[in-house]
């Protein structure tokens, strides 16, 4: 369940009532707890700074009927049993923006 591109919902944490989102899987089978776990920037219906756009025609299957947008800085490790809906796949060059969005948060040096 869950290969890197796809989005699922599951719960979003820190809510004080039990409220699920989308999240875009961007791990790959190296991450340490692949068949157990996954990391996932959230994804919402609302633009935010430095938010990612993601177009209708982007989805490579499934997709939204409303405007989407990935948050690279909202980041949570997530375990897969959470997840109980699968959304779509989202292609590789969004994942890739993700990510480079996420490090240029979280600068090495």
């Amino acid at each position: 369940m869950g290969a890197r591109g796809e989005v699922w919902w599951g719960p979003a944490p820190f809510k004080a009532t039990a409220n699920y989102r989308p999240w875009l899987i961007v791990n790959d089978d190296s991450h340490p707890f692949a068949n157990e776990e996954c990391i996932a920037p959230a994804m919402s219906t609302r633009r935010h700074h430095d938010s990612i756009a993601v177009a209708k025609d982007d989805w490579i299957d499934g997709g939204s009927d409303v405007d989407s947008f990935i948050s690279p800085w909202y980041v949570n490790t997530i375990k897969r049993h959470a997840f109980d809906n699968r959304q779509g796949t989202l292609p590789d060059r969004l994942v890739h923006r993700a990510m480079d969005a996420l490090h240029g948060y979280t600068p090495t040096g």
